[in-house]
Protein backbone atom coordinates (compact mmCIF):
# COMPACT_ATOMS: atom_id res chain seq x y z
CA UNK A 1 0.00 0.00 0.00
CA UNK A 2 1.52 3.29 -1.05
CA UNK A 3 0.87 6.94 -0.28
CA UNK A 4 -1.54 7.29 -3.21
CA UNK A 5 -4.12 5.37 -1.14
CA UNK A 6 -5.51 7.52 1.67
CA UNK A 7 -8.65 7.84 3.79
CA UNK A 8 -10.16 11.10 4.98
CA UNK A 9 -11.26 11.97 8.48
CA UNK A 10 -14.75 10.60 9.14
CA UNK A 11 -17.98 12.54 9.00
CA UNK A 12 -20.45 11.49 11.69
CA UNK A 13 -23.79 10.57 10.16
CA UNK A 14 -26.63 10.87 12.62
CA UNK A 15 -29.21 8.96 10.56
CA UNK A 16 -27.31 5.68 10.29
CA UNK A 17 -25.24 3.13 12.11
CA UNK A 18 -21.98 4.18 10.48
CA UNK A 19 -19.34 6.86 10.00
CA UNK A 20 -18.75 8.08 6.46
CA UNK A 21 -15.33 8.85 5.02
CA UNK A 22 -13.72 9.19 1.61
CA UNK A 23 -11.05 7.01 0.04
CA UNK A 24 -8.53 8.57 -2.30
CA UNK A 25 -7.10 5.86 -4.53
CA UNK A 26 -4.74 7.59 -6.93
CA UNK A 27 -6.98 9.92 -8.95
CA UNK A 28 -10.25 8.35 -7.76
CA UNK A 29 -12.42 9.51 -4.85
CA UNK A 30 -14.61 6.71 -3.48
CA UNK A 31 -17.26 7.17 -0.78
CA UNK A 32 -16.84 4.76 2.12
CA UNK A 33 -18.29 3.95 5.51
CA UNK A 34 -17.48 1.92 8.59
CA UNK A 35 -20.21 0.49 10.79
CA UNK A 36 -20.48 1.43 14.44
CA UNK A 37 -20.33 -2.31 15.17
CA UNK A 38 -16.90 -2.42 13.49
CA UNK A 39 -15.82 0.56 15.61
CA UNK A 40 -17.01 -1.27 18.74
CA UNK A 41 -14.96 -4.29 17.62
CA UNK A 42 -11.89 -2.08 17.25
CA UNK A 43 -12.58 -0.61 20.72
CA UNK A 44 -12.70 -4.21 22.04
CA UNK A 45 -16.18 -3.69 23.47
CA UNK A 46 -15.08 -0.94 25.86
CA UNK A 47 -17.02 2.33 26.17
CA UNK A 48 -15.79 4.56 23.37
CA UNK A 49 -16.22 7.61 21.19
CA UNK A 50 -16.65 6.56 17.56
CA UNK A 51 -14.55 9.41 16.16
CA UNK A 52 -11.73 8.73 18.65
CA UNK A 53 -11.74 5.01 17.76
CA UNK A 54 -11.59 5.87 14.05
CA UNK A 55 -8.61 8.12 14.66
CA UNK A 56 -6.82 5.61 16.91
CA UNK A 57 -7.29 2.79 14.38
CA UNK A 58 -7.10 4.79 11.16
CA UNK A 59 -4.21 2.72 9.81
CA UNK A 60 -6.13 -0.56 10.32
CA UNK A 61 -9.19 1.02 8.70
CA UNK A 62 -7.05 2.26 5.81
CA UNK A 63 -5.56 -1.23 5.36
CA UNK A 64 -9.02 -2.87 5.39
CA UNK A 65 -10.30 -0.34 2.84
CA UNK A 66 -7.22 -0.92 0.68
CA UNK A 67 -7.72 -4.70 0.73
CA UNK A 68 -11.39 -4.33 -0.20
CA UNK A 69 -10.55 -1.98 -3.09
CA UNK A 70 -7.94 -4.38 -4.44
CA UNK A 71 -10.29 -7.36 -4.28
CA UNK A 72 -13.32 -5.39 -5.59
CA UNK A 73 -11.84 -2.58 -7.67
CA UNK A 74 -15.12 -1.83 -9.46
CA UNK A 75 -17.07 -0.99 -6.30
CA UNK A 76 -18.65 2.47 -6.29
CA UNK A 77 -18.83 2.46 -2.47
CA UNK A 78 -16.71 0.69 0.16
CA UNK A 79 -18.54 -0.43 3.30
CA UNK A 80 -16.49 -1.85 6.16
CA UNK A 81 -18.09 -3.97 8.86
CA UNK A 82 -16.97 -5.90 11.92
CA UNK A 83 -15.99 -8.87 9.69
CA UNK A 84 -13.21 -6.69 8.23
CA UNK A 85 -11.48 -6.58 11.62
Amino acid sequence: MDESFQISAPKAVITGDYLAFTITDGEKQIPASISRTALATLAQGKPHNDLAVFEAHSERIRRAAFEMRRVNSTLDVVKLGSHNF
